[in-house]
Protein backbone atom coordinates (compact mmCIF):
# COMPACT_ATOMS: atom_id res chain seq x y z
CA UNK A 1 0.00 0.00 0.00
CA UNK A 2 1.31 3.11 -0.94
CA UNK A 3 1.65 6.39 1.19
CA UNK A 4 -0.73 9.14 1.04
CA UNK A 5 1.34 12.23 0.90
CA UNK A 6 0.58 14.37 4.23
CA UNK A 7 -0.27 18.05 3.96
CA UNK A 8 1.85 20.72 5.83
CA UNK A 9 0.58 22.55 8.28
CA UNK A 10 1.43 26.59 7.84
CA UNK A 11 -0.67 27.47 11.42
CA UNK A 12 -2.89 29.27 10.09
CA UNK A 13 -6.62 29.02 9.97
CA UNK A 14 -9.06 27.87 6.82
CA UNK A 15 -10.52 30.72 5.28
CA UNK A 16 -14.20 30.33 5.08
CA UNK A 17 -16.59 31.38 2.21
CA UNK A 18 -18.64 33.99 3.26
CA UNK A 19 -22.06 33.41 4.36
CA UNK A 20 -21.04 30.02 5.10
CA UNK A 21 -22.58 28.47 8.66
CA UNK A 22 -24.90 31.47 8.63
CA UNK A 23 -28.40 30.58 10.01
CA UNK A 24 -31.01 30.23 7.71
CA UNK A 25 -34.12 31.79 8.97
CA UNK A 26 -35.58 28.17 9.42
CA UNK A 27 -32.81 27.58 11.93
CA UNK A 28 -33.08 30.90 13.90
CA UNK A 29 -35.02 30.79 17.04
CA UNK A 30 -38.20 32.16 18.00
CA UNK A 31 -38.27 35.92 18.35
CA UNK A 32 -37.30 37.64 21.39
CA UNK A 33 -40.39 39.42 21.94
CA UNK A 34 -38.04 42.85 22.04
CA UNK A 35 -40.35 45.42 19.85
CA UNK A 36 -42.87 43.00 19.69
CA UNK A 37 -46.35 44.21 21.40
CA UNK A 38 -46.29 40.17 22.73
CA UNK A 39 -42.69 41.04 24.23
CA UNK A 40 -42.85 44.36 25.94
CA UNK A 41 -43.55 44.61 29.22
CA UNK A 42 -46.43 46.84 31.40
CA UNK A 43 -46.30 49.95 31.00
CA UNK A 44 -43.69 51.73 33.25
CA UNK A 45 -45.60 54.36 34.34
CA UNK A 46 -43.36 57.19 33.40
CA UNK A 47 -45.79 59.81 33.34
CA UNK A 48 -46.48 59.37 37.15
CA UNK A 49 -44.58 61.17 39.99
CA UNK A 50 -42.90 59.01 42.44
CA UNK A 51 -43.97 59.78 45.92
CA UNK A 52 -42.36 58.82 49.74
CA UNK A 53 -44.62 56.33 51.41
CA UNK A 54 -47.19 58.15 52.70
CA UNK A 55 -46.84 61.20 51.18
CA UNK A 56 -49.66 62.71 49.87
CA UNK A 57 -49.41 64.12 46.48
CA UNK A 58 -49.65 67.92 46.65
CA UNK A 59 -52.87 69.55 45.39
CA UNK A 60 -52.40 72.38 42.98
CA UNK A 61 -54.29 75.72 41.46
CA UNK A 62 -54.48 77.38 38.04
CA UNK A 63 -53.09 81.37 38.78
CA UNK A 64 -52.53 83.83 36.05
CA UNK A 65 -52.51 80.71 33.30
CA UNK A 66 -49.66 78.86 36.09
CA UNK A 67 -49.81 76.32 38.19
CA UNK A 68 -49.40 77.23 41.47
CA UNK A 69 -49.10 74.55 44.87
CA UNK A 70 -52.70 75.71 47.36
CA UNK A 71 -51.27 77.55 50.16
CA UNK A 72 -48.85 79.21 48.51
CA UNK A 73 -48.95 83.14 46.85
CA UNK A 74 -47.22 83.54 43.91
CA UNK A 75 -45.96 87.46 42.97
CA UNK A 76 -46.61 88.35 39.61
CA UNK A 77 -43.19 90.22 38.08
CA UNK A 78 -44.01 92.91 35.98
CA UNK A 79 -41.84 94.51 33.43
CA UNK A 80 -40.35 97.75 34.07
CA UNK A 81 -42.01 101.01 32.87
CA UNK A 82 -38.95 102.81 32.22
CA UNK A 83 -34.95 101.29 31.11
CA UNK A 84 -33.67 102.74 34.48
CA UNK A 85 -32.38 102.21 37.57
CA UNK A 86 -35.38 102.72 39.66
CA UNK A 87 -37.95 101.50 37.37
CA UNK A 88 -36.09 97.94 37.29
CA UNK A 89 -35.00 97.63 40.63
CA UNK A 90 -39.21 98.41 41.71
CA UNK A 91 -40.72 95.90 38.88
CA UNK A 92 -38.37 93.07 41.16
CA UNK A 93 -39.02 94.81 44.27
CA UNK A 94 -42.08 96.28 45.25
CA UNK A 95 -40.67 97.57 48.77
CA UNK A 96 -37.25 98.94 46.88
CA UNK A 97 -37.87 102.40 48.39
CA UNK A 98 -37.69 101.72 52.17
CA UNK A 99 -35.32 99.39 51.90
CA UNK A 100 -32.94 101.24 50.05
CA UNK A 101 -33.30 104.28 52.33
CA UNK A 102 -32.73 102.09 55.33
CA UNK A 103 -29.65 100.64 53.74
CA UNK A 104 -27.88 104.04 52.94
CA UNK A 105 -29.37 106.00 56.24
CA UNK A 106 -25.70 105.62 58.21
CA UNK A 107 -24.30 107.28 54.59
CA UNK A 108 -26.67 110.11 54.60
CA UNK A 109 -26.06 110.89 58.23
CA UNK A 110 -22.15 110.47 57.27
CA UNK A 111 -22.58 113.06 54.45
CA UNK A 112 -24.84 115.18 56.24
CA UNK A 113 -22.33 115.72 59.28
CA UNK A 114 -19.59 116.10 57.06
CA UNK A 115 -21.24 119.08 54.91
CA UNK A 116 -21.75 120.78 58.30
CA UNK A 117 -18.17 119.98 60.34
CA UNK A 118 -16.20 120.25 57.03
CA UNK A 119 -14.70 116.56 58.00
CA UNK A 120 -14.97 113.80 55.60
CA UNK A 121 -14.50 110.43 56.50
CA UNK A 122 -14.17 107.91 53.83
CA UNK A 123 -13.37 104.67 53.68
CA UNK A 124 -12.07 103.54 49.68
CA UNK A 125 -8.72 101.96 47.91
CA UNK A 126 -6.13 104.59 47.98
CA UNK A 127 -6.28 105.43 44.15
CA UNK A 128 -10.06 105.71 43.94
CA UNK A 129 -11.74 108.98 43.33
CA UNK A 130 -14.74 107.77 44.73
CA UNK A 131 -15.81 106.70 48.61
CA UNK A 132 -16.87 102.92 49.08
CA UNK A 133 -18.29 104.05 52.41
CA UNK A 134 -19.13 107.24 54.23
CA UNK A 135 -18.45 107.08 57.61
CA UNK A 136 -20.87 108.31 60.68
CA UNK A 137 -19.85 108.92 63.91
CA UNK A 138 -21.58 104.94 64.80
CA UNK A 139 -19.77 103.73 62.28
CA UNK A 140 -17.35 100.55 63.98
CA UNK A 141 -13.67 100.61 63.93
CA UNK A 142 -11.72 97.37 63.80
CA UNK A 143 -10.59 97.70 67.38
CA UNK A 144 -14.77 97.19 67.68
CA UNK A 145 -15.33 100.85 69.09
CA UNK A 146 -17.62 103.30 67.14
CA UNK A 147 -15.93 106.14 66.16
CA UNK A 148 -17.39 108.61 68.42
CA UNK A 149 -15.12 106.62 70.41
CA UNK A 150 -12.01 107.43 69.42
CA UNK A 151 -10.26 110.90 69.18
CA UNK A 152 -11.54 113.70 67.08
CA UNK A 153 -9.76 114.84 63.93
CA UNK A 154 -8.65 118.00 63.82
CA UNK A 155 -7.53 118.35 60.37
CA UNK A 156 -3.50 118.23 61.28
CA UNK A 157 -2.83 114.38 62.11
CA UNK A 158 -4.19 111.45 60.40
CA UNK A 159 -4.38 109.33 63.62
CA UNK A 160 -7.29 108.91 65.20
CA UNK A 161 -6.61 106.49 68.15
CA UNK A 162 -8.65 104.82 70.32
CA UNK A 163 -9.82 106.36 73.60
CA UNK A 164 -11.19 103.41 75.67
CA UNK A 165 -9.25 102.04 78.72
CA UNK A 166 -7.29 99.21 77.60
CA UNK A 167 -7.53 99.58 74.01
CA UNK A 168 -4.31 99.29 71.92
CA UNK A 169 -6.01 100.81 68.59
CA UNK A 170 -3.68 103.63 67.55
CA UNK A 171 -5.90 104.87 64.40
CA UNK A 172 -9.78 104.52 63.44
CA UNK A 173 -10.29 101.90 60.67
CA UNK A 174 -13.49 101.20 59.34
CA UNK A 175 -15.28 97.59 59.14
CA UNK A 176 -18.19 96.22 58.27
CA UNK A 177 -21.12 96.17 61.15
CA UNK A 178 -23.91 95.08 58.61
CA UNK A 179 -23.94 92.21 56.56
CA UNK A 180 -25.44 94.38 53.79
CA UNK A 181 -22.67 96.13 54.17
CA UNK A 182 -20.69 93.47 52.20
CA UNK A 183 -23.72 92.45 50.26
CA UNK A 184 -24.78 89.19 52.37
CA UNK A 185 -28.49 89.97 52.16
CA UNK A 186 -29.37 86.53 52.73
CA UNK A 187 -28.82 87.29 56.38
CA UNK A 188 -32.02 89.45 57.15
CA UNK A 189 -34.03 86.53 55.79
CA UNK A 190 -32.89 84.43 58.30
CA UNK A 191 -35.68 83.59 61.62
CA UNK A 192 -33.32 83.83 63.93
CA UNK A 193 -30.95 86.29 63.07
CA UNK A 194 -29.70 89.04 65.32
CA UNK A 195 -28.31 92.07 63.61
CA UNK A 196 -26.51 92.73 66.27
CA UNK A 197 -24.11 89.66 66.94
CA UNK A 198 -23.24 89.78 63.31
CA UNK A 199 -19.19 90.79 62.99
CA UNK A 200 -16.71 90.69 60.13
CA UNK A 201 -14.50 87.90 59.83
CA UNK A 202 -11.32 87.01 58.42
CA UNK A 203 -10.61 83.82 56.47
CA UNK A 204 -9.41 81.72 59.58
CA UNK A 205 -13.17 82.11 60.06
CA UNK A 206 -12.19 84.51 63.40
CA UNK A 207 -14.28 87.68 63.93
CA UNK A 208 -12.34 90.76 63.76
CA UNK A 209 -12.43 91.72 67.75
CA UNK A 210 -10.69 88.50 67.58
CA UNK A 211 -7.44 90.11 66.08
CA UNK A 212 -4.91 92.66 67.19
CA UNK A 213 -6.09 96.16 66.33
CA UNK A 214 -2.62 96.87 65.01
CA UNK A 215 0.24 96.10 62.63
CA UNK A 216 -0.32 92.96 61.20
CA UNK A 217 -3.91 92.30 62.69
CA UNK A 218 -2.63 88.69 63.38
CA UNK A 219 -5.38 86.54 65.36
CA UNK A 220 -5.26 86.29 68.97
CA UNK A 221 -7.66 82.76 69.02
CA UNK A 222 -6.08 80.30 71.02
CA UNK A 223 -4.43 77.81 68.61
CA UNK A 224 -5.17 80.02 65.35
CA UNK A 225 -1.75 80.77 63.85
CA UNK A 226 -3.62 83.37 61.23
CA UNK A 227 -1.24 86.04 61.23
CA UNK A 228 -2.81 88.51 59.52
CA UNK A 229 -6.53 89.60 59.10
CA UNK A 230 -7.43 88.73 55.70
CA UNK A 231 -10.97 88.94 55.15
CA UNK A 232 -13.32 86.56 53.79
CA UNK A 233 -15.68 89.22 52.25
CA UNK A 234 -15.79 91.64 49.29
CA UNK A 235 -16.44 95.51 49.34
CA UNK A 236 -20.42 95.70 48.13
CA UNK A 237 -18.64 99.27 45.97
CA UNK A 238 -15.48 97.46 44.42
CA UNK A 239 -15.40 93.88 45.10
CA UNK A 240 -11.98 94.19 46.63
CA UNK A 241 -11.14 92.69 49.83
CA UNK A 242 -11.15 94.94 53.06
CA UNK A 243 -7.39 95.40 53.82
CA UNK A 244 -7.15 97.12 50.04
CA UNK A 245 -8.99 99.62 51.86
CA UNK A 246 -8.05 102.93 54.23
CA UNK A 247 -9.65 105.02 56.15
CA UNK A 248 -9.44 108.79 55.15
CA UNK A 249 -9.72 111.50 57.56
CA UNK A 250 -10.18 114.94 54.99
CA UNK A 251 -10.81 118.42 54.82
CA UNK A 252 -12.85 119.82 52.03
CA UNK A 253 -10.12 121.14 50.98
CA UNK A 254 -7.96 118.72 50.46
CA UNK A 255 -10.80 116.67 48.79
CA UNK A 256 -11.16 119.86 46.55
CA UNK A 257 -7.39 119.41 45.51
CA UNK A 258 -7.61 115.45 45.20
CA UNK A 259 -10.81 115.61 43.00
CA UNK A 260 -12.72 114.03 45.33
CA UNK A 261 -16.86 114.90 45.57
CA UNK A 262 -17.76 117.86 48.18
CA UNK A 263 -20.99 119.62 49.13
CA UNK A 264 -24.22 117.83 46.96
CA UNK A 265 -22.33 115.64 45.12
CA UNK A 266 -21.10 113.46 48.28
CA UNK A 267 -24.27 112.78 48.93
CA UNK A 268 -25.30 109.15 48.17
CA UNK A 269 -26.70 109.23 44.49
CA UNK A 270 -25.93 112.70 43.37
CA UNK A 271 -25.90 112.37 39.64
CA UNK A 272 -29.03 110.35 39.68
CA UNK A 273 -32.03 112.55 41.52
CA UNK A 274 -34.65 109.84 41.73
CA UNK A 275 -32.50 107.52 43.91
CA UNK A 276 -31.24 110.60 45.51
CA UNK A 277 -34.16 111.51 46.75
CA UNK A 278 -35.01 107.66 48.11
CA UNK A 279 -32.08 108.13 50.23
CA UNK A 280 -33.00 111.62 51.75
CA UNK A 281 -36.90 110.43 52.18
CA UNK A 282 -37.64 107.40 51.14
CA UNK A 283 -39.78 109.23 47.99
CA UNK A 284 -38.45 109.48 44.23
CA UNK A 285 -40.62 112.09 43.89
CA UNK A 286 -40.31 114.12 47.57
CA UNK A 287 -36.87 116.39 46.93
CA UNK A 288 -38.07 118.28 49.76
CA UNK A 289 -34.86 117.75 52.17
CA UNK A 290 -32.77 118.34 49.04
CA UNK A 291 -33.78 121.33 48.22
CA UNK A 292 -34.01 122.49 52.26
CA UNK A 293 -29.99 121.71 51.83
CA UNK A 294 -29.14 123.33 48.72
CA UNK A 295 -31.18 126.61 49.11
CA UNK A 296 -31.14 129.28 51.76
CA UNK A 297 -29.06 130.48 54.43
CA UNK A 298 -26.31 128.27 55.12
CA UNK A 299 -27.17 125.62 51.99
CA UNK A 300 -24.20 123.46 50.88
CA UNK A 301 -22.53 123.95 47.93
CA UNK A 302 -24.06 122.75 44.85
CA UNK A 303 -22.91 120.32 42.16
CA UNK A 304 -22.16 121.87 38.42
CA UNK A 305 -22.01 118.33 37.17
CA UNK A 306 -24.91 116.70 34.69
CA UNK A 307 -27.20 115.15 36.90
CA UNK A 308 -29.91 112.35 35.87
CA UNK A 309 -31.79 108.81 36.22
CA UNK A 310 -29.80 107.83 33.33
CA UNK A 311 -26.61 110.17 33.63
CA UNK A 312 -23.13 108.02 33.78
CA UNK A 313 -21.64 107.89 36.90
CA UNK A 314 -17.51 108.56 36.92
CA UNK A 315 -15.71 107.22 39.65
CA UNK A 316 -12.83 107.69 38.60
CA UNK A 317 -9.98 104.58 37.23
CA UNK A 318 -10.85 101.67 35.55
CA UNK A 319 -12.83 100.47 38.95
CA UNK A 320 -16.56 100.36 38.71
CA UNK A 321 -18.90 102.00 41.69
CA UNK A 322 -21.96 101.07 43.54
CA UNK A 323 -22.95 97.58 42.54
CA UNK A 324 -26.87 97.55 43.15
CA UNK A 325 -27.71 93.86 44.48
CA UNK A 326 -31.49 92.90 44.32
CA UNK A 327 -32.54 89.61 46.22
Amino acid sequence: MSKQPVPKTTGTKPKQTIGAGRASPAGRGAPSGRGSPAGRGAPSGRGKAVLPRGMQPIAMKKQDGMLVPEGYTMRKIEPAKNYDVVSFARAMNQDFAPRLKKLFDPEVEAALTAQKTGIYIGWRCPEFKHDCQRVNDYSKCFCGHLLNGHANYTGKSVQVPCRQGGCKCKGFAWIPSRPEDVGEFWHQRRRDFDPSTWRAKCRCKHTHEEHEPTGMRRCRSRGCSCGHFDSNFLCAACDNHWERHDTFFETEDIRRQDGLPVGTDYIPFAEMPDLRNIALTGDENDDSKYLALTQGEGSIPQSNRPMGNDTPVNFGGNKSGFKPVYD
